[in-house]
C-alpha cells in the first residue's frame, strides 16, 4: 500500500467561463485516479469539518478513510485555480488548515510520499518520516510555495532546505515552475543516485538517475480535459 502525505484540498477551478468545487490535494488525486488501475492509496491528511460532504467519494471507490482526520478548529486547505488561455494556472490560497504533527504520522505504510501544497510538512517532519518508511517520494511543490497577502501563490527555492529534502528522498518530483535549469544541474550533479523527476506540463517529463535521463513527451498523446492533480499523480506513480 501507498501512503500519501499531504493536506486534501477544496479546489474551486474557474476554467474559462465554468467554475466548479472539487476535492483535491495529492492525497484526492492518487487515491481516486490509482484506484483506477488497481494500486491500494492510503490517504494520510488533516481536514476541516467542511471536508465531511466529500468523505462518500472516497468511500464509493473503497479507498480507506481511517487516516483522514477531521478536526474542528480549521477549514480544510482551499485553492481558487484559475487556468489561463496559454495553459498556465494561477493560484490563490483561501483557506490553510494545520500542519502536521508527529500524532499525524504513525503506523506509516513502508512506502510513502509526501506531497504538501501550503507548506504543512516541515524539514523535521519529512526526517521523521524517512526514520519510519523504506521508500520514500518527495514533491518540491508545497516546500517551495510563497503566499502574498492576498493569497496568491509564487515560487521560492531554499538551497539549504532544498538539499535537506533529497537526503531524506529517494525520488524527487520538481516542476519546471518551480527550479530553472542551474538549480537543477546542481542538484542532479550532488544527488546522481537520486531519482530526481522534471515536469514540463504538456511537454511531458523527464527522469534522472546515476547520470541517465529518460524524456517522456505526451504533446499530441495526451488531451487532458482537466490537468489538475497531474503532477501529483506523477510523484504517487514514480514512488
Amino acid at each position: 500500500m501507498l501512503g500519501v502525505i499531504g493536506h486534501v484540498a477544496i479546489d474551486l477551478i474557474r476554467k474559462g467561463l465554468k467554475s466548479w468545487r472539487s476535492p483535491g490535494g495529492a492525497p484526492t488525486y492518487c487515491s481516486f485516479y490509482l484506484r483506477q488501475v488497481g494500486i491500494d492509496v492510503l490517504p494520510i491528511t488533516v481536514a476541516g469539518m467542511d471536508f465531511n460532504e466529500y468523505i462518500n467519494q472516497y468511500i464509493e471507490r473503497e479507498i480507506p478513510t481511517h487516516r483522514i482526520r477531521i478536526i474542528n478548529d480549521c477549514n480544510t486547505t482551499s485553492y481558487e485555480i484559475t487556468y489561463l488561455d496559454d495553459g498556465k494556472r494561477v493560484l490563490r490560497l483561501l483557506s490553510r488548515c494545520r500542519d502536521f504533527t508527529l500524532e499525524d504520522l504513525d503506523d506509516l505504510p513502508s512506502i510513502v510520499t509526501v506531497n504538501p501544497i501550503a507548506r504543512e510538512v516541515s524539514i523535521d517532519m519529512l526526517r521523521h518520516i524517512r526514520e519510519h518508511v523504506d521508500t520514500l517520494g518527495v514533491d518540491l511543490q508545497g516546500f517551495t510555495r510563497v503566499f502574498d497577502s492576498d493569497g496568491y501563490v509564487s515560487t521560492a527555492i531554499n538551497m539549504d532546505d532544498l538539499t535537506r529534502i533529497l537526503e531524506n528522498a529517494d525520488l524527487l518530483k520538481i516542476s519546471i515552475d518551480d527550479a530553472d535549469l542551474q538549480v537543477l544541474n546542481s542538484i542532479v550533479s550532488k544527488f546522481p543516485n537520486k531519482v530526481i523527476i522534471l515536469s514540463m506540463g504538456h511537454r511531458g517529463s523527464i527522469m534522472m538517475h546515476n547520470g541517465k535521463k529518460i524524456q517522456v513527451l505526451t504533446s499530441g498523446i495526451v488531451d487532458a480535459k482537466d490537468p489538475t492533480g497531474a503532477g501529483d499523480v506523477l510523484t504517487c506513480t514514480m514512488t
